[in-house]
């Protein structure tokens, strides 16, 4: 039975390669996300590892909450702490660490690194003269010694051009002066960190600029020699304890071994998103491929049905039926997974190069390729190959002996009734929990779920509609080829499973790219309306990334640019909001009307007081509250205050909490704009865009926009992901594809016979081909009608259920969609050249002869 098997692989080897490129690569994205991942920890383990080396204890103030960013949600700690911390026994150096936002211009007078939202950091740091304790390393250069010297990161260096002696334009919060360099820095080992620029400031002058004056991040230590990190840490804190000058100040001591290994947790998890998404995309490219395998397997079986009866009729078992075609599955799994799992390693070097492309430089010269990925690899390429198989290896042992006698390469099961209540059962399943999540509360993750069982239900119901919906389709082939279109329309009819099989492989891809497409443009209409609807400003200074970068001296100095009537900042910082970490931003509530108009339904957001909170309506609907409701605020390094709702306001897709300017002045210890919102005397003009471009010298980076070209913005922000997205749904469509060909490629093995008599009666060649490429395209359409039409329900319930996320705006995207079906026709075409070519190539009398 092994012989007969491996002959029939051996003899076969074309589908047995077709089969496997589905697997390999869903595996190369599995495969490649690992070795990313591994490749990061590999290196910022290493970077942490030596940057802390000589770190034996750290002193700092406990987390307030979770929040975004490298060890973010803690408050600042006093200087007067740092004298208790150096007299503690067992004590040998200690120092005071600053961070914040510090952007370098380079000699053209642009910004370097990220000022718009993209990329890494620009961090600013407190040099210190300790470099046991330093996580800045002098390369080149001395050490800043007064308050307009800087050393720079060598990666800026190196862009920029500049060297020690050079002077560097510098804008930190406190606004923009000009430094002299006096030398350069690695960030450890590196050249800076994750790509991020980096300027080094002396300790006074760091705290002034970068943080609060008087204030540190926190204290890193290091231990006299013989003492260890859990002896150190246990005598700071007895000595924070003890101490009277301390005032009760709150404070954490944590060993140098643990900020290394939280310095590097911080690492992976602000890249685990980028991981996530692959890893998404990857399962969507096997879950594509197991629909192929399956399929493929099916046609296997059914090729070999008269052969599999002979071999039951001679006395092979049931089991031993079964053994042929998993052993046949399992190969298939093995050499796909294997490639696979090579392509992955390529695929991470891409990835890697493609987030340098975005500011994020790993600062890794080799890929780690760890043993996760190959297990996962093979894991999951394995189970995929095997759980596809599963089915048709059932139905092949089931196949009795008597049918050697007979036609079993006809199924009939593809409208049974136990098919079509399972589908209807599985469908309607789906179309409660979708339900349940748009109007009651249990929100986005069930409607996900509603959405993946819609999706099962139509996939078991593909046989029952796949004929009708082929036939349907098939009209105008037939009106438009005639005799060919005829045979085209009919083959796709005659066989609903293998079909519907065929199309569901599409149907996927299509359903993710029209979901997708549909969802953006209904986004971008949502943004769009809600900035002609809210804003009343004549333009828009953004600084981009998620709590902005933008001093308060920009906003001053565009306040006094000719022309202006009025120029606001609007700020945003993470607060821990009525029990659940959130946005907060805030405005100025003199300003607020001049420039928007977000729809307040009850109280005024201009009057809002010190303590006051104006709340989207949708948002205090959920949370009961009306005027006049306390609501619990906590900002970072600060305690619990009690706010007070005073406005309510309708406009989505601004913010969902808002207070004043003064109050965040009074509780943010790092105060930026996020954006500048400035009205003129007499609107948009050359000279009034020209002014306002010349103040913003000063501050490169930050983009001038008006409210057409800032509403243009929005949508490239969305078209840019859009187009990733596109990209990596590309290799599941291209896998769909495969499996066309594939499908194809066997039905013409399975119907030699059929096309040998058509050949001998007067068929053509061409019309051979011509029938082959109708019969694709129709199967191309109909995965595309099916997976455009879950793609629109899904995207429909998507924007329901982000409505109060300001994406309230449900747009079709006509144009878009059909292109969709347009270019899936011509990939129709495309992925019947082989079959067709194969098809008309056959020999008349031996495939006369076949049966």
């Amino acid at each position: 039975m092994w012989k007969v098997t491996v002959k029939g692989i051996l003899s076969k080897k074309v589908r047995f390669l077709l089969t496997g490129v589905a697997v390999m690569l869903g595996v190369a994205f599995i495969s490649g996300t690992f070795v990313l991942t591994a490749t990061i920890s590999n290196t910022f383990d290493g970077l942490f590892s030596n940057i802390y080396e000589n770190t034996d204890a750290v002193v700092r103030a406990p987390k307030t909450f979770d929040a975004q960013g490298f060890g973010g949600g803690r408050g600042r700690i006093n200087a007067d702490v740092l004298p208790v911390v150096k007299g503690t026994d067992g004590v040998a150096e200690a120092v005071g660490t600053v961070q914040g936002l510090a952007v370098i211009v380079d000699k053209q007078g642009d910004a370097i690194g990220n000022t718009d939202g993209a990329g890494a950091p620009t961090l600013g740091f407190a040099f210190n003269d300790v470099p046991d304790l330093s996580v800045l390393k002098l390369v080149n250069g001395t050490a800043p010694e007064t308050a307009d010297q800087i050393v720079i990161d060598k990666n800026s260096a190196d862009d920029a051009g500049y060297k020690p002696g050079d002077t560097v334009p510098v804008y930190t919060k406190d606004g923009r002066a000009d430094y002299e360099l006096t030398g350069i820095v690695k960030f450890g080992t590196s050249n800076s960190l994750l790509g991020a620029t980096i300027v080094g400031f002396t300790p006074a002058t760091a705290s002034r600029v970068l943080g609060e004056a008087g204030m540190f991040d926190d204290i890193n230590v290091k231990a006299e020699s013989g003492v260890s990190q859990d002896e150190v840490v246990r005598n700071l804190r007895e000595s924070i304890a003890d101490a009277s000058s301390l005032d009760g100040q709150k404070l954490e001591v944590i060993s140098g071994e643990k900020i290394t290994e939280e310095s590097q947790s911080d690492v992976q998890r602000n890249l685990s998103f980028f991981n996530t998404f692959l890893l998404v995309f990857g399962v969507v490219a096997l879950l594509v491929g197991s629909f192929i395998i399956f399929n493929t397997f099916s046609i296997i079986v059914a090729q070999r049905g008269r052969e599999l009866a002979l071999l039951r009729a001679i006395g092979a078992s049931q089991r031993q039926v079964i053994g042929s075609v998993m052993f046949e599955a399992t190969l298939v799994g093995i050499v796909a997974s294997f490639v696979g799992f090579l392509l992955g390693i390529l695929l991470a070097g891409v990835l890697k190069a493609l987030l340098a492309s975005f500011g994020v430089d790993i600062p890794a010269d080799d890929i780690v390729i760890p043993a996760n990925a190959a297990i996962w690899s093979f894991a999951t390429g394995m189970i995929v190959t095997i759980v596809a198989a599963l089915a048709p290896a059932l139905r092949a042992s089931r196949i009795p002996p008597i049918a050697a006698m007979r036609d079993v390469s006809v199924d009939r099961s593809a409208t049974s009734r136990v098919r079509i209540l399972a589908g209807v059962f599985v469908t309607l399943l789906g179309a409660f929990f979708l339900g349940l999540g748009l109007f009651g509360s249990a929100g986005l993750p069930i409607v996900g779920l509603g959405a993946v069982t819609v999706f099962l239900g139509v996939a078991v119901l593909g046989p029952v509609i796949a004929s009708p919906l082929s036939g349907l389709i098939g009209i105008p082939v037939r009106k438009l080829k005639g005799i060919t279109g005829s045979l085209a329309r009919e083959n796709a009819m005659r066989n609903p499973k293998r079909t519907s099989a065929t199309a569901a492989a599409l149907m996927i891809g299509v359903g993710l790219v029209g979901l997708i497409t549909i969802f953006a443009a209904s986004a971008r209409t949502s943004v769009n309306a809600a900035i002609e609807s809210s804003m009343k400003a004549d333009y828009v200074v953004g600084s981009g990334g998620f709590f902005g970068t933008l001093p308060f001296s920009a906003a001053e100095a565009l306040a006094d640019a000719p022309n202006v009537e009025v120029a606001s900042g609007v700020q945003v910082t993470e607060a821990k909001v009525n029990g659940k970490v959130d946005q907060l931003y805030a405005a100025d509530p003199a300003q607020i009307d001049g420039l928007f108009d977000l729809h307040t339904s009850q109280g005024s957001i201009s009057d809002l007081s010190e303590n006051g909170l104006a709340v989207l309506k949708s948002v205090a609907e959920d949370k009961g509250l009306t005027i006049g409701s306390k609501v619990p605020v906590l900002f970072q390094g600060r305690d619990v205050q009690e706010f007070t709702v005073e406005a309510i306001f309708d406009q989505s897709g601004f913010a969902t909490w808002l207070t004043s300017t003064d109050t965040y002045v009074q509780n943010v210890a790092d105060q930026f704009d996020f954006q500048v919102y400035v009205k003129t005397t007499d609107g948009v003009t050359p000279e009034n865009t020209a002014a306002l471009k010349q103040v913003m010298k000063d501050y490169p980076g930050p983009k001038v926009q008006t409210a057409d070209e800032y509403k243009e913005s929005q949508s490239g922000q969305i078209n840019q992901v859009l187009n990733l997205i596109y990209v990596l749904l590309f290799f599941a469509i291209l896998i769909a594809l495969f499996g066309i060909a594939n499908t194809l490629g066997l039905s013409i093995i399975e119907r030699r016979h059929e096309l040998g008599l058509l050949r001998a009666v007067g068929m053509t060649r061409r019309q051979l081909r011509s029938s082959v490429r109708w019969e694709s395209v129709i199967i191309a359409l109909l995965g595309t009608f099916l997976g455009l039409v879950i793609g629109v329900a899904f995207a429909w319930a998507m924007v329901r259920a982000l409505k109060d996320e300001g994406i309230d705006k449900f747009a079709l995207a006509p144009v878009q969609l059909i292109v969709i079906v347009v270019l899936a026709a011509i990939f129709g075409v495309i992925a019947a050249a082989w079959p067709a070519s194969r098809a008309a190539k056959l020999d008349v009398l031996r495939s006369i002869q076949t049966e």
